[in-house]
């Protein structure tokens, strides 16, 4: 950012005066240290800040309505689902929000929703407002002085939004990595702010002939520098995030670090207010980063994690300890120094007892970490976590629980799965609907111990699992020894009931089932969640390796464009179907036989295809007639 030396309105184009010109003394208003073109400086001091006041408030009314719609809510369902008379007073507000939900939760062309598409609007508008308001648009200089001011403003929104231990967790139910999107568009609109502000006044500074000065000033090359490092820090995450992840976790974080250091040089002076904001955002990372440390620190105490490696280049993460409020369905990081010393990758927590994690190899860490378990099954090396991590409705306020994943995505689905059986009493059963589609057979042994879990469960009777293999035949050549005695076994169906037609999921999962899951369940290193690249995480698998099954086709495919047959086999009692589910008639099918007085909990993580649909049908089945429908989507961003 550059100097805002803009001198009055009136002031011709021979005033060379600025808030760091020449010293005091006399003069008329167009010389540098008049008492005009002081009291002019005062006064737009002064505009500045109440200017400023303004954005502040339109940000935090965005976030309040955020804050109070949340508990409103979770007010008017505890005093539904309580039963008593105060229930009928609660019901028009809950026709009323599942009307607005209906609308919200639709996705929108270029947004995750509706209601991600009105915020960003809102928060567009809030900044337009402050850009303009009370400011002379014929003056480069004025203008200029205006867009700092917003960048200032949005550095410390960006930062706000970037923390991971948010307190918006707390007040919104929205977790660090769902506010992430909006991090990132906040960074994207600080850096645009920035680069009027510094066009306008170099145009203004090159109009007056004063280029030379004022760019031999070091508070200027400090503003050079922060445009810099803000440059590289949009870039490491437009660009570099998305070829070499270790390169863009240090990159951006370095890049920040020297933008922010030099912004404070560029505005030093404490009363002009700008050097508090920046010195509170500075604060604000560093209380985070220390906390996140403290964890790592606290944790590591006689603290190891055993690796196994599993088929399909998956590995199994085995700690001793477990952190407090650790549950199934969150997500903790994982520090392994043996594999690297200075960096922690996010993974979703699939049992409590002990901890266990499994991760589907990638690049980067997951590839060595692989390795490693290869080379030394069953090891146990020096680990540490910092977490828990991530938000989600409590599984124990809804009657019926309907679970949908994409290849890798199941490692959330199969974690809140478990953390609904832990749960549930024989007082208060759930019905849970499980639905999972992967590419290949030998993906399901990831998942052998939760799959024997749901068979064997006291509520068993109350849980339907259903399996879609979408790329290998169904059929049994032949049955490993490890799989035969583990108790899993594939058994081909007399019956082969035509598939329902391909969901609108179709090519997209087929493409992206493993590839592309939610973020709380992938295999990335910090940053990588948060800025939502793709690697993946997976759900649990048995402790020793599973030899994949070898399997042929049994039945032939008709050549319909939108039928297969389906040749039916079991795992584990379980149904496997070939082809890919048509998950808009399942989800409907599930609400559609809940009572009205019943609540239905929708929890999908998977590729984009597939929450595409997910929301879209979910958001249609949010009526006042019926019962009570929550939407929960685990994937990066919104």
């Amino acid at each position: 950012m550059n100097q805002p030396r803009a001198g009055p309105p009136d002031s011709s184009s021979s005033a060379s005066g600025g808030e760091h010109g020449g010293g005091g003394g006399g003069g008329d208003a167009h010389e540098p240290g008049s008492e005009a073109m002081m009291a002019y400086f005062i006064q737009r001091q002064i505009q500045i800040e109440r200017i400023m006041s303004y954005w502040a408030a339109g940000i935090c009314s965005l976030i309040a309505i955020f804050v109070l719609f949340h508990w409103a809510r979770w007010i008017c369902v505890k005093v539904e689902r309580s039963r008593r008379p105060a229930g009928v007073i609660g019901r028009p507000f809950v026709a009323t929000t599942r009307f607005i939900r209906n609308l919200l939760v639709r996705r929108v062309p270029g947004f995750k929703s509706a209601g991600h598409a009105l915020l960003v609007a809102a928060y567009t508008a809030v900044n337009l407002a402050i850009a303009f308001s009370e400011v002379d648009t014929t003056s480069l200089g004025s203008v200029g002085h205006r867009f700092g001011w917003v960048t200032v403003g949005n550095l410390a929104l960006v930062i706000f939004l970037a923390l991971k231990n948010t307190p918006l967790a707390f007040l919104t139910a929205y977790s660090y990595e769902r506010l992430n999107c909006l991090h990132q568009i906040a960074g994207c609109t600080m850096f645009l702010a920035m680069l009027l502000h510094a066009a306008c006044y170099t145009a203004f500074f090159n109009a007056e002939g004063r280029m030379q000065d004022i760019y031999s000033e070091q508070s200027t090359i400090a503003a050079i520098v922060a445009g810099f490092g803000f440059l590289t820090v949009v870039f490491s995450a437009l660009v570099i995030r998305h070829i070499w992840y270790e390169l863009f976790y240090v990159t951006h974080i370095a890049a920040w670090i020297m933008g922010i250091v030099a912004v404070g040089f560029h505005r030093p002076e404490l009363a002009k207010k700008a050097f508090i904001i920046i010195v509170l955002a500075a604060a604000m990372w560093f209380t985070d980063r220390v906390i996140r440390a403290g964890r790592v620190l606290y944790y590591s105490a006689n603290n190891t994690a055993t690796l196994h490696p599993l088929p399909d280049g998956s590995t199994k993460i085995v700690m001793k300890k477990v952190p407090t409020r650790a549950e199934p369905g969150k997500h903790c990081f994982v520090w392994i120094p043996t594999i690297r010393l200075f960096e922690t990758h996010p993974f979703t927590i699939h049992g409590s007892s002990p901890m266990e994690f499994t991760v589907k190899a990638r690049n980067g860490f997951t590839r060595d970490l692989h390795k490693y378990a290869v080379a030394h099954p069953g090891a146990s090396v020096k680990a540490s976590i910092d977490g828990p991590y991530g938000t989600f409705p409590s599984p124990t306020d809804f009657d019926k629980i309907v679970l949908i994943a994409g290849g890798g995505g199941a490692t959330f689905t199969f974690g809140l799965a478990v953390n609904v059986l832990e749960r549930m009493t024989d007082d208060a059963p759930k019905n849970i609907v499980f639905i999972w589609s992967v590419k290949k057979h030998e993906n399901l042994s990831w998942f052998k111990e939760q799959l024997e879990l749901l068979r064997n469960h006291p509520q068993a009777p109350n849980i339907k699992v259903s399996l879609y293999v979408t790329r290998d035949s169904v059929g049994i050549d032949s049955l490993s020894e490890s799989e035969s005695s583990s108790g899993g076994r594939f058994d081909s169906s007399e019956d082969s009931p035509p598939l329902s037609p391909i969901s609108p999921i179709g090519l997209d999962l087929e493409k992206n089932a493993i590839s592309t899951p939610a973020p709380a369940a992938l295999a990335l290193s910090t940053e990588d969640k948060e800025n939502g690249t793709t690697t993946t995480t997976d759900p649990t698998s048995p402790v020793t390796p599973v030899t994949p099954v070898t399997l042929k086709a049994t039945a032939a495919r008709p050549s319909h464009p939108t039928k297969r047959a389906i040749s039916t086999t079991t795992y584990y009692e379980h149904p496997i179907k070939a082809g890919r589910p048509d998950t808009a008639t399942l989800i409907r099918d599930a609400v559609r036989t809940t009572p009205r007085n019943q609540r239905v909990l929708v929890a999908a993580c998977g590729p984009d295809g597939l929450m595409r649909t997910v929301r879209d049908t979910t958001a249609r089945l949010i009526v006042g007639d019926g019962p009570a429908v929550e939407l929960h989507c685990e994937e990066f961003g919104w």
